[in-house]
């Protein structure tokens, strides 16, 4: 289990129930991102088919356009300079429309064709060739809508592909790094909780046999002193209170007044590795 990719924390009741509130809120932005997108990519997709659309047809447009131009030329002459000396207000203007594609705010154009504006080319063409002129007019005229509903797309598509770059790389980071970074620290917590809790458990467990020692040794001295009878102190083998605690605890009481007597008892104790500052811990 790799315990180094983790946040620095102590291994606590707190830290654990912050982590896990943590995963619960990163796992729902990483649920929400995921979404914006799949959002994105599906309204980048229908903008690049809108595109390629009207990328074909503003072709066909213009080619038209140009055939006309070259029409009117054939029959009136050039008409650059006529047409340049009678430029007024435009008939066709640009409005910015703010859109909202799934948290990112894009600009639609849409065209807005001023009627009131009077056209100073209307009575062009008169003596010769108006119905040309008027075709050339109009030609033009969608040409420039196309290319404005072109350019709207065009920008559309470049807002939308750098904000699923943004998004992927957000998805990536959450799911890369900082999930795993939240999923081992919250291992480590509860490693160190359960270590923790087996050498409390295992510290209470040597003190209440610590304690039932101290409680049955009176009893001891008790069974042994009727055994002993009224021999010498001197001649009664000395048994340490550490001793007596061990043997009770190792081995169980098992003493005859018939067959033992005063001087050849000698308490069974077994090997042992503890002392009173290992029960104490």
């Amino acid at each position: 289990m790799n315990f180094e990719n983790r946040y620095p924390v102590t291994a606590s009741l707190f830290m654990l129930r912050e982590i896990k509130n943590r995963q619960e809120k990163v796992n729902r932005g990483y649920q929400l991102l995921k979404r914006k997108a799949e959002a994105l990519r599906i309204r980048g997709r229908q903008a690049a088919s809108e595109l390629a659309t009207t990328q074909a047809i503003l072709g066909h447009t213009l080619r038209e356009a140009y055939i006309s131009l070259a029409a009117v030329k054939f029959t009136n002459g050039e008409s650059n300079a006529l047409v340049l000396e009678n430029v007024g207000e435009a008939q066709i203007r640009v409005q910015r429309i703010p859109e909202n594609i799934s948290g990112v705010t894009t600009v639609s154009l849409q065209v807005v064709e001023d009627a009131t504006v009077n056209d100073a080319l209307r009575f062009a063409g008169l003596g010769a060739g108006g119905h040309r002129t008027t075709e050339t007019k109009k030609a033009f005229r969608d040409t420039v809508k196309i290319l404005i509903k072109f350019a709207s797309l065009r920008n559309s598509c470049l807002l939308l592909d750098e904000a699923i770059k943004s998004t992927l790389r957000k998805v990536n980071g959450i799911e890369k790094v900082i999930l795993p970074k939240l999923r081992n620290t919250e291992k480590y917590i509860l490693t160190e909780m359960d270590e923790r809790e087996r050498e409390d458990f295992h510290r209470l467990k040597m003190v209440k046999a610590k304690k039932n020692m101290g409680q049955l040794l009176p009893t001891v001295k008790s069974i042994m002193k009727p055994i002993y009878g009224d021999i010498d102190n001197s001649s009664v083998p000395s048994v340490s209170q550490e001793d007596s605690l061990e043997c009770i605890a190792l081995s169980p009481i098992t003493i005859s007044t018939t067959t033992v007597s005063g001087g050849d008892f000698k308490p069974i104790c077994y090997p042992h590795n503890w002392d009173d500052e290992d029960l104490l811990f």
